[in-house]
């Protein structure tokens, strides 16, 4: 069991008129994997061993985007806005290319990312998220879930949300979820919450055209995961963007559901780690 935590020191760059706050740690040297946090999370909402593993071999950069925890402005209502906001904190940074991986709505900015800015990018890890116009299974008890801010049902919301109602994911997600509670500081707002929302509903939509032929533009590697039963962006669309990306592989995950990467984080960084050392 790693005991890594991440580094607490938060570093920050002006682009664009915003104040972006991001940690930049592990190697110094190779091809910077930048990541993209789940819906109102903060950079303080990734999962240590997950992060501690991934850091031996590559520079890791987390950051929070526009209006997110410790970085300045508005959260944007569009992923579109989100994506443009991304590319100019990384080219803040002074960097010519950039792996990313995105988890949930992070992976429908790492999407939109890759389609504006080609050629920052040169591999994607897309985990638990979803195509624009994807399979959208309305669930009253996961919208409420979402919506949510009582503080005394946020574990069980969680755990519902992110595992399955299993005794094997269950203990994984709650040991995972004690992780990251004992280094998250930072709290996202309702404003992020709502602008997310609104952002995630638009992305929904269904679309005219179902051929998903924007995906086929995306000519990066691609590793697309997920947990056999996520009931927030449903399994099928992994399996969409799985099929529809010109150059993708596919894991799913046993006995889980969107929090996959977090319940199985050692096995989760040595896939990522041999897609992106290919």
């Amino acid at each position: 069991m790693s005991t890594f935590t991440i580094p607490s020191t938060t570093r920050y760059v002006e682009a664009e008129g915003i104040r972006f706050a991001y940690r930049k740690f592990g190697k110094e040297t190779g091809i910077p994997l930048v990541f993209f946090i789940h819906f109102r999370g903060t950079m303080e909402n990734w999962d240590p061993e997950l992060i501690g593993a991934l850091a031996e071999d590559r520079p890791i950069i987390l950051f929070d985007n526009s209006g997110v925890g410790e970085t300045s402005g508005e959260t944007p209502s569009t992923i579109a806005e989100m994506a443009k906001d991304a590319a100019s904190f990384i080219k803040a940074l002074g960097l010519q290319q950039v792996d990313v991986l995105g988890f949930s709505i992070g992976g429908f900015v790492a999407q939109e990312l890759v389609l504006q800015h080609s050629n920052l990018i040169r591999r994607i890890v897309l985990a638990g998220t979803a195509p624009q116009s994807g399979v959208n299974k309305f669930r009253q008890d996961v919208n409420e879930a979402m919506a949510s801010e009582d503080a005394n049902g946020a574990f069980e919301r969680f755990m519902f949300l992110f595992y399955n109602p299993t005794e094997t994911s269950r203990a994984a997600g709650s040991a995972s979820l004690k992780r990251i509670i004992a280094q998250k500081k930072f709290e996202s707002s309702l404003q992020v919450r709502d602008a997310q929302l609104k952002a995630i509903e638009q992305w929904a939509d269904r679309l005219p055209n179902q051929s998903y032929e924007w995906l086929h533009k995306i000519k990066q590697p691609v590793l697309v995961t997920n947990g056999v039963e996520d009931i927030m962006v449903p399994t099928e669309n992994s399996y969409i963007l799985a099929q529809q990306l010109p150059n993708a592989q596919l894991i799913i995950y046993p006995d889980s559901g969107h929090g996959h990467l977090f319940q199985y984080p050692e096995l989760f960084a040595a896939h990522v780690k041999l897609f992106l050392d290919a």
